[in-house]
């Protein structure tokens, strides 16, 4: 029984401990760019090494976006402030992503800690290029 609420105790002292350090990001914007791909772009309010990739519905990795990446927190609520990186909807193999669902997944290498946002990049299907006519 002791085991059990000193496990109980150990657990609160973990969870407030997270409470208390705060969210990992702050904000987190999706953008399709004028050319083939996206931006995603996010800001954080710590200064930390980051691990930047999207992730599919699964939560499997596609794509790397940045590995280490030294990233300063901000706190403003100046969008322009945000950390943005650009994704071609290639896959790590350089293969196009299927259509589906893809969310932001973080690592703070600093503190140990990793997120996967809420919020979803809808990748639709491509249209087929068309074909050349044939003959005259």
């Amino acid at each position: 029984m002791a085991l059990f609420l000193a496990g109980i105790a150990a657990g609160m002292v973990l969870t407030q401990r997270l409470r208390s350090e705060g969210p990992v990001v702050s904000r987190i914007a999706f953008k399709e760019k004028a050319a083939a791909g996206y931006r995603v772009c996010f800001q954080t309010p710590r200064d930390d090494s980051f691990d930047v990739a999207l992730v599919d519905e699964e939560g499997a990795r596609v794509r790397v976006l940045a590995s280490g990446a030294e990233l300063e927190g901000d706190t403003s609520p100046d969008k322009d402030s945000a950390h943005c990186f650009d994704w071609d909807g290639l896959d790590d193999a350089g293969t196009p992503a299927p259509p589906g669902n893809y969310r932001l997944s973080l690592v703070l290498r600093g503190e140990g800690r990793s997120v996967v946002s809420g919020e979803k990049l809808q990748v639709a299907e491509t249209a087929p290029e068309p074909e050349p006519a044939a003959g005259p």
